[in-house]
């Protein structure tokens, strides 16, 4: 596929690439120059129309806004078809992948050549948050007004409910964010929609990449902190989002966390959408379990209401008429205000001693409770 794609390049040799990901059978291919490829090649139809947006999205980057930007984009250089599926090669760009925790650590390594993981990360976002909207315009990509990415929440979580296996609580929560109108006045900005650390390309402490372009859109600008959500190392959390407010124009919106953790734990419920639709019942098992879990610690540290009560816009419990309040529908109400942190990622702010969140944000007096730290809840998904 490699030669099919990319006339001239003779292949001696190739190594697996993306093991984990069952969306893409891929591989490093080694040419006869020793210049290194990467091929992939989408095992579905869902996995190639992401390949094939990439496509359109890479070739959007004019050579001159390339140069500007502070990290690397994968350049597709040919493309081939088998089975009505399109496979595409790429220039390898070097560097490794790393998980949440190592970019911390790694972040922590301070020399005199380079600022900080932190700061580049931070630097990163805002760039890619600053890009010309005509960009995604021009590219025919989706542009969503905060008032539309609201509804498009909203209703996906009508069809998260009509599961019937998402916890009513869990759902109240999301609901009464969703219907926080001032949680929803924001600036819509171009955002990269699938940013975390699977696309996030290093090289020793230098972010030298960032690849999984197929969400680019202009909406919520929280999405690209989602990811940071379940981040053990609060510091490195809050370094790159002051990092990322200084290098804006202007002042992020101060709900901006809130629906980054909205964003990290619903996540898990469209991804059971998603299993429900294939009938894959592996995926749906493991996505209930997950949202159970995610209920069971966010009622334990106090951000759910009880059984009997329910929290009101002040903050105040208010008792339930009767226990046939609690269904697994959107017509449950509640503003499910947390009042305490499950997680070590908003520990600071929760008590407003000093996190960067609260100065930076200006976060609310009563911080969400965070998708707690350990990987358990992170969308399992494989991504491209």
């Amino acid at each position: 596929m490699a030669s099919a794609g990319v006339p001239g390049l003779f292949p001696v040799a190739a190594s697996p690439y993306e093991e984990d990901n069952p969306d893409y059978a891929s591989a490093v291919v080694l040419d006869s120059a020793r210049q290194r490829w990467i091929v992939r090649a989408p095992q579905n139809h869902e996995a190639s129309v992401r390949l094939e947006s990439e496509h359109v999205i890479l070739h959007s980057f004019s050579p001159g806004l390339r140069a500007r930007l502070p990290f690397q984009l994968p350049t597709v250089v040919g493309s081939a078809s088998s089975q009505g599926l399109q496979t595409f090669v790429y220039p390898e760009v070097p560097g490794e992948v790393l998980d949440i925790e190592e970019l911390a650590r790694r972040s922590h390594v301070v020399t005199p050549e380079r600022d900080p993981l932190s700061t580049q990360l931070g630097k990163v976002i805002a760039t890619i948050h600053t890009l010309p909207a005509e960009l995604v315009q021009e590219a025919d990509l989706p542009m969503y007004s905060h008032e539309q990415c609201r509804k498009r929440m909203l209703s996906e979580l009508d069809r998260a409910a009509s599961t019937r296996k998402v916890p009513s609580a869990l759902l109240r929560r999301w609901e009464a964010w969703l219907e926080d109108e001032n949680m929803w006045q924001f600036r819509p900005t171009v955002v990269h929609g699938d940013l975390s650390e699977d696309n996030i390309v290093l090289d020793g402490t230098r972010l030298s990449a960032v690849r999984g372009w197929h969400d680019l859109h202009v909406g919520d600008p929280a999405l690209d902190f989602s990811w940071l959500m379940s981040c053990p190392d609060q510091e490195f959390a809050d370094a790159i989002i002051e990092i990322y407010s200084v290098q804006l124009p202007h002042a992020p919106d101060r709900y901006l966390l809130r629906r980054a953790y909205l964003h990290a734990e619903f996540a898990i419920a469209q991804w059971l959408i998603r299993a429900t639709e294939q009938r894959d019942q592996d995926t749906i098992r493991e996505a209930v379990s997950m949202l159970e879990d995610l209920e069971s610690d966010l009622r334990a540290s106090g951000a759910l209401d009880s059984p009997t009560t329910r929290p009101t816009t002040d903050g105040t419990s208010a008792h339930s008429e009767s226990s046939s309040d609690k269904t697994s529908t959107r017509s449950d109400r509640g503003n499910d205000q947390p009042t305490s942190s499950v997680g070590v990622l908003v520990g600071a702010v929760a008590s407003g001693s000093g996190s960067s969140r609260a100065r930076v944000v200006d976060a609310p007096s009563e911080e969400p409770t965070p998708v707690p730290t350990s990987g358990h809840y992170r969308n399992r998904e494989g991504r491209s």
